[in-house]
């Protein structure tokens, strides 16, 4: 069966079957193999020895544990619990913790008891041959651990894929500020420099700390960081903040002093309102590229739901408007930011954040539902 004659057959009446029953072990590696060799991505649950050469075919293999003295025993008091909880729910007045189940006679407590010390028995128990051969064990006996796999696998993917992206916009954002603002004297100060990377490092541990959904989505997120969504999200985020930054920038030209030794490319830094605005302009973007490139549903919770990256998104906006509205001085001071020239200028730089912000965002969705539909 794994020979090439007989592969060549399997790759193309394998794709065909939808369940394949009472298989000898060589015949499970055989399956496996064929699916491998059409194209299909294959997942493989064993839990002893004659699932070995299968689980090592496949590209995910996961062991689960096979003890059918605590698998009845759990599954016995799981379904005392559970008809104990409904009985609860339809009962109208609570019932007593003493009140048993009819079928398994058993009280909530000793139902729970019961769970816990299978539960407990499960850790004990020594894993066998299949979790040698297999880089995921699961001490478990159901199959809701290809399930768990599976999301925890897609909402890990999601979030390498944003955090590829948020690198990419900002890596493009800083290319700019390196290069076309930096000859017309745009610097950062160190005190600057210090709060970005303390902020970016935090929304960074942030976006990890998003968790899967609890039910599996039918749409598969994209596979890789080269695919066109993504190329089209890098592209489109970094022309809109380029147009944006570039727009504050010619703003604030008019108010520069030509005498301000700080202007020339080599010259040290001094706060003027062409390196603040440029400043807020750049920050802004990279606060937005993880607000926007945050995927949450239907791969991870929503953004609503990471409270923690949602509070710093908002509190990074809410520092970074007041700033430009001049509201706090002595964070501006903090912050190493020059006064504005005026009303008007500080109005037209929170106008072009603003627009930066929302079409970005707008851009981005309409980008998601393009390609995902």
């Amino acid at each position: 069966l794994l020979g090439p004659s007989a592969q060549n057959v399997l790759k193309m009446l394998v794709p065909c079957v939808s369940v394949f029953a009472r298989c000898a072990p060589r015949q499970k590696e055989a399956v496996i193999t064929a699916l491998n060799g059409a194209g299909r991505y294959t997942l493989m649950c064993g839990d002893g020895t004659n699932d070995v050469g299968a689980l090592k075919q496949s590209h995910i293999g996961i062991s689960i544990i096979s003890v059918p003295e605590i698998e009845a025993k759990q599954r016995s008091a799981t379904e005392a619990v559970l008809s104990l909880r409904r009985k609860k729910g339809s009962a109208s007045d609570a019932p007593s913790k003493k009140k048993k189940d009819e079928k398994s006679g058993m009280t909530m407590e000793q139902s729970l008891q019961q769970l816990a010390e299978a539960q407990e028995e499960l850790s004990q128990v020594a894993l066998g041959d299949a979790s040698v051969a297999s880089p995921f064990t699961s001490r478990t006996m159901s199959i809701k651990c290809c399930k768990d796999v599976l999301q925890q696998g897609r909402c890990t993917l999601v979030t390498m894929l944003q955090i590829y992206k948020i690198l990419g916009v900002n890596c493009l954002v800083n290319a700019l500020v390196l290069s076309k603002l930096h000859m017309h004297g745009v610097k950062q100060g160190d005190r600057q420099l210090t709060a970005v990377g303390v902020v970016i490092a935090g929304l960074f541990f942030f976006v990890t700390k998003g968790k899967p959904l609890s039910s599996l989505s039918s749409q598969r997120p994209p596979s890789s960081v080269l695919c066109k969504q993504a190329l089209a999200s890098i592209g489109s985020q970094f022309l809109i903040h380029f147009i944006a930054i570039m727009a504050a920038t010619n703003v604030s030209l008019p108010y520069l002093d030509p005498d301000d030794p700080s202007i020339t490319p080599d010259g040290p830094f001094n706060p003027n309102p062409l390196n603040t605005s440029c400043f807020l302009m750049t920050v802004l973007s990279t606060i937005n590229t993880f607000m926007i490139n945050y995927r949450g549903r239907p791969y991870m919770q929503d953004l609503r739901e990471n409270k923690l990256l949602l509070r710093s998104i908002q509190i990074c906006l809410g520092v970074l408007f007041t700033s430009a509205l001049e509201i706090f001085e002595p964070m501006n001071q903090l912050l190493q930011l020059s006064p504005l020239p005026s009303f008007g200028f500080k109005i037209t730089l929170c106008g072009i954040m603003a627009v930066d912000t929302i079409v970005a965002y707008k851009v981005e969705k309409a980008l998601v539902k393009f390609y995902e539909g």
